[in-house]
């Protein structure tokens, strides 16, 4: 894969007969409406006939995915689209452009560095890599603070000193 790709989500399940299938969406499932193709590792780009949200669950209708059994064979395959195909609202992020910032404290004291992101559905997290353990963080406005090449945070008492 290249760089230029991102993972979007995971399918999970068939959605109605004709070869809808839901996506369990990473970030806003409102950002990804116009996507006009995906690409499937192992099976390669389809081509997106209609994307609709149902509630909050984006639900895919793809060129070639016609029944329900042509869904289920999608069942639990990542799924990825072109970066620029994915519009972003102000002050969101992907996941790969936060992992290895620099995090730092109000006065500047360094806090470590991101490892990874932890998506729990309802809150991200932020595994920060400080003083050889991980620290487990939200990315909670106002105490997180996204900025241009590295990332603040205001922690809690006790949160990076182990007490």
């Amino acid at each position: 894969m290249t760089d230029d790709l991102i993972q979007i989500g995971t399918f999970t399940a068939p959605h109605g007969l004709h070869g809808a299938i839901k996506l369990r969406a990473i970030g806003q499932p409102d950002a990804l409406l116009e996507l006009r193709r995906v690409f499937i590792p192992n099976k390669g780009w389809l081509g997106v006939k209609q994307i609709v949200l149902h509630d909050v669950i984006p639900v895919l209708m793809l060129a070639g995915v016609n029944s329900r059994a042509d869904a289920l064979t999608l069942h639990s395959l990542e799924v990825y689209a072109e970066k620029e195909a994915v519009r972003l609202e102000p002050d969101t992020f992907y996941y790969h452009d936060l992992i290895g910032r620099s995090v730092v404290a109000p006065d500047g004291s360094s806090l470590g560095v991101v490892l990874s992101m932890i998506d729990t559905g309802a809150q991200d997290i932020l595994v920060v890599r400080y003083a050889e353990r991980d620290v487990l963080v939200p990315l909670q406005a106002p105490y997180v603070r996204v900025l241009e090449d590295k990332i603040e945070i205001q922690a809690v008492s006790g949160l990076f000193d182990g007490s």
